[in-house]
Formats: C-alpha cells, structure tokens, sequence
C-alpha cells in the first residue's frame, strides 16, 4: 500500500476583502463554526487577524485567517504608486509596512497584507449584491502584488 504525503502542518489561507464584504460569515460557513468571530451590519466589525482550523478526521487540514476589511484601498494603490519607481511590488508593499502608514492611515490595510505574506493562499471575498466598483479593483491590484 503506497501512503499518500501528507503535509506537515495546515495549509494556511488569508480571507481578505473589502469591509462588511462578508469574511467572517464565509468562514462560519466554511467551518461550520457559527459562534466564531463577530458579525456586524457596521462595517469594520473585524479589527484583528483570527484564525479557525477547518479539520477534518481530528487533523487540522486548514489554518483560515480572517481579516480586517480594506478601508481604503483606491488611497492605498495610490500611496504604492508614488513609492521610487526602482521598487519592485512587493518591496513597495514590504516599505509600507515597515514605516508610519502601517501603524496609521493604513492600519487595517498592513494587518491584511502582513497575513497574506504570512499565508501559502488568499480567498479574496466581495460582496456580489454591489456592482464592481474601482474600490474593488484597486483592492484585487494591491493584493495581486
């Protein structure tokens, strides 16, 4: 008999969108889990990352992060492009981070990008009720680098 490898640990995967796009009650879905995190109509009912383990067979298969909604992502895109030219996306990204933005303007924005550097994968949730508005893209070219 020929045992399949099996991966060391959880695969870890970001979920990432826009705020009140829906994140939280995704993963309640997905995990059947319905008491986990907050759920709001307000948007920005998610402030930190958390995480919820999807198991299956008493193994954690899945490490799913939640996370704080994009509050400004047109803003965000905008603050990358005016970054030197000589950096590449995800250096832009990683400057951001390291400096005052990150713990101000774009608070909730570095909570988001630091957990998809963090992660092996991103589930990109929008709320399909709402037309696709620039928002939307500039978040889907801000996540892509």
């Amino acid at each position: 008999m020929v045992e399949r490898n099996r991966p060391a640990g959880p695969i870890d995967i970001a979920v990432v969108g826009h705020t009140n796009a829906g994140k939280t009650s995704l993963l309640r879905t997905l995990t059947r889990q319905v008491h986990f995190g907050q759920v709001s109509d307000r948007p920005g009912t998610t402030r930190h990352v958390e995480a919820i383990d999807l198991e299956i067979g008493g193994q954690t298969l899945l490490r799913y992060f939640d996370t704080p909604g994009l509050e400004d992502s047109v803003a965000l895109q905008y603050h990358l492009k005016q970054m030197p030219e000589a950096l590449t996306p995800p250096e832009r990204v990683r400057a951001l981070l390291d400096g005052p933005e990150a713990r101000g303007v774009f608070e909730q924005e570095a909570k988001v990008l630091r957990q998809m550097l963090a992660s092996s994968a991103a589930i990109y949730v929008i709320d399909c009720r709402e037309p696709v508005l620039p928002k939307y893209r500039s978040e889907i070219e801000v996540l892509n680098t």
